[in-house]
């Protein structure tokens, strides 16, 4: 992808409803239900222009997610994708859905390293699943997760925050994001790349790019050269109207008695030996059932949007299956979705889409901080994300990957600021953690009935978790 597709996208007619981010042109179109959801996506399935390029469908009580790329970089000449725009688009016109490009952001972590990428790149291959993308990258091979790129570092350059994050958000999102922030407690701590990006900073020190260009109608020279003139975060609408006002309402969504309840639920799914489909990882019990093609995947997703309860599953339609969670986080699971998992798991099984739970997973970003630094409303108000309890924050739209805070004990130096934490099935951790150490990782600390810290050559660290899942034996 050079910056020319880029650009030539957004000068292409009729591509209003799209924004383009870290993984390529997305939309967001706003629905009553699950049931209208899906009965959008089967449509898109069915299109003859997305034959040859299936997107990525993301399915959730008040909206469809459309992503026409896995990534950014795939965005290039000759494939049709404004064609594609456009033909999604129209669909969402027919069934009455409106595009909502406010609610969509993405996600990149970046892992910075002194050492040659190649010989930290393994490991984290390994220890997600990942696979190589272009440039150095590392890409989830069903896009459910962020995307992963290698910093090189000036031998001489201390490495103190070994990773940051990069948010990518609408450019006429940007200036509300980045006052939001300020005020709840942050800083600025480069602008060097304005108008492209900014880089923030929490009370603690932890570092954040909040992104810009890759939704910019300009090339990246031209976007420096406006940040040289003075154009700051509040002035890269280039005539897009101003988004909706951020709804506060539901800036908290869950406290303590919620999450005992939810922990409850947890502990229901563990206990039941017929629930083998569904792992129990951070946010809830999630499934994959493997299909053929997108259209196999969106004809199980309206077989499931008939079992009652369906109303708060959330899908993810590939061109290979369908990932279901049976509600957006643990306070929303109840005693009937028990019952809910067996069904699906049977409707599957019917129609011949087996269950692979290998295939599922959920990364959380652990941000530490001092007992003293008050950072959660930074991070919350730059990421439009809601609270959920005393330590962690949510995406409320089930796409991007949860914060947890962790409070470091006042005399601990502050050297990894970030970690990641992966959720997998306990099937499956001993062997992802192998895979890591045979790709030069090592353990630096472990409880082998519930996680391993592991740590790449450059001394980044990754916790695998298998403690929500149940325990086999």
């Amino acid at each position: 992808m050079g910056a020319e597709h880029r650009v030539a996208f957004h000068a292409a007619s009729g591509v209003g409803d799209w924004r383009v981010l870290y993984c390529g042109p997305i939309a967001h179109f706003a629905t009553e239900s699950v049931g209208a959801g899906v009965e959008f996506a089967v449509a898109v399935a069915a299109l003859d222009v997305v034959a040859q390029h299936p997107p990525l469908i993301d399915v959730r009580p008040s909206g469809v997610i459309v992503r026409l790329h896995g990534d950014l970089l795939d965005l290039a000449d000759g494939d049709g994708v404004a064609d594609r725009a456009r033909a999604v688009s129209a669909l969402a016109r027919e069934h009455g859905l409106a595009p909502r490009p406010d609610l969509t952001q993405d996600m990149q972590i970046a892992i910075a390293t002194r050492l040659p990428v190649d010989e930290v790149r393994p490991f984290w291959r390994a220890v997600l699943g990942y696979v190589d993308h272009v440039s150095d990258d590392l890409v989830d091979p069903h896009g459910r997760g962020p995307s992963v790129w290698f910093q090189p570092l000036d031998p001489e350059k201390p490495l103190r925050h070994a990773m940051h994050l990069d948010v990518a958000v609408p450019r006429e999102l940007a200036g509300r994001r980045l006052a939001a922030a300020i005020a709840a407690g942050g800083r600025v701590a480069s602008d060097g790349a304005a108008v492209r990006y900014w880089t923030c900073a929490d009370a603690a020190g932890n570092k954040v790019d909040l992104v810009a260009w890759p939704d910019l109608p300009v090339g990246a020279d031209d976007a420096l050269r406006l940040g040289a003139d003075g154009a700051g975060a509040a002035d890269l609408a280039f005539g897009r109207p101003a988004s909706p006002a951020v709804d506060t309402s539901r800036a908290v969504i869950a406290g303590r008695a919620e999450l005992e309840r939810g922990e409850v639920m947890f502990e229901a799914f563990r206990e039941s030996s017929d629930l083998v489909d569904w792992p129990v990882l951070f946010w809830g019990p999630t499934a994959w059932f493997a299909t053929e093609s997108l259209a196999r995947s969106a004809e199980l997703a309206a077989l499931l949007t008939e079992l009652d309860g369906a109303d708060r599953l959330h899908l993810d339609l590939r061109a290979d299956g369908i990932a279901v969670r049976l509600a957006r986080n643990p306070i929303e699971l109840v005693d009937a979705d028990l019952d809910l998992a067996r069904r699906i798991s049977a409707l599957a099984h019917e129609v011949g889409a087996e269950s692979d739970p290998s295939q599922v997973q959920t990364l959380q970003i652990a941000i530490a901080s001092k007992p003293d630094d008050d950072v959660r409303p930074f991070w919350r108000e730059l990421f439009g994300y809601a609270e959920l309890g005393p330590e962690d924050l949510v995406d409320l739209q089930g796409r991007g990957p949860s914060l947890w805070f962790q409070q470091l004990a006042a005399d601990k130096q502050l050297r990894h600021a970030f970690h990641i934490d992966v959720s997998v099935p306990r099937a499956v951790g001993r062997a992802r953690v192998d895979a890591a150490l045979a790709a030069g990782g090592r353990i630096a600390d472990s409880d082998d009935r519930g996680w391993w810290t592991l740590a790449d050559p450059a001394g980044n660290k990754v916790d695998i978790a298998i403690w929500p899942d149940r325990d086999d034996h």
